[in-house]
């Protein structure tokens, strides 16, 4: 008996931009992380909470899409054959993983949303919290519901990035807006993926460059915070210096 697995919708390729973007997520939630230790500022501390809740989720997808098989070599006198048999409980576990998979990231664009758009309000919170997993639970019968969903959450993103695109006129905030806007399009491209594998293939492409784009302007940020705040340390050992003398 030979143990042996498969990987992904497409031939794998799509679990290889899933694992890309759970890589990219884990650096963005480390990189936030830092920043909340040079500022102090909890919101940097919730928003790698939510890129955090985003790479765990991957790895749920990732997991779903896993198969698990033996081949089993019968024998018999006058012949013999291999057959290939799948694991009993694979499709409980696919299931399960799915389900884990849209509760993390759902979860994980929330806490991003209420970050965000300032959303700190007690009964707003446990509202869209409400929605998200009447989402998830509708989404088992109907996977449609489940991108429909992320799709009405990124356009109030959308919106608000482009405003803040609007102020700024800066590289950065305009990054960031194409990041979330080629999000919603590779959502609304998965909703049409129960059709052709093309769609769901495009949507995993532009998801992965979207998350791409975050972390280069991740970085950028964390940079600025580190220029900061070393010059904020220079201004005050200057003024301690000046004080003594």
């Amino acid at each position: 008996m030979t143990l042996n697995f498969s990987l992904g919708n497409v031939y794998g390729i799509d679990s290889i931009f899933e694992f890309l973007i759970i890589i990219v997520s884990l650096i963005i939630a480390y990189s936030a992380y830092k920043i909340y230790k040079i500022l102090g500022d909890k919101k940097y501390k919730i928003f790698s909470l939510g890129f955090l809740a985003l790479a765990v989720s991957f790895i749920f997808k990732i997991l779903s899409n896993l198969t698990i098989f033996y081949r089993v070599r019968i024998e018999h006198v006058a012949f013999s054959f291999i057959g290939i048999m799948q694991w009993r409980y694979m499709e409980l576990f696919n299931f399960t993983s799915f389900i884990f998979y849209k509760i993390f990231y759902i979860t994980g664009f929330l806490i991003l949303f209420f970050v965000i758009t300032h959303t700190y309000k007690k009964d707003k919170v446990l509202t869209m919290m409400y929605f998200g997993i009447i989402a998830v639970l509708f989404s088992i019968y109907f996977n449609f519901i489940f991108h429909l969903t992320l799709v009405i959450l990124l356009f109030f993103l959308i919106m608000h990035f482009y405003e803040n695109y609007e102020k700024q006129k800066s590289k950065n905030a305009f990054l960031v807006f194409l990041a979330f806007l080629m999000m919603l399009i590779s959502h609304t491209l998965f909703i049409f993926s129960d059709f052709n594998l093309i769609f769901y293939l495009a949507g995993e492409i532009l998801l992965l460059i979207s998350f791409l784009n975050l972390l280069i302007n991740q970085f950028k940020t964390e940079r600025k915070m580190k220029k900061n705040n070393l010059n904020i340390k220079r201004i005050k050992q200057k003024n301690k210096l000046y004080s003594l003398q």
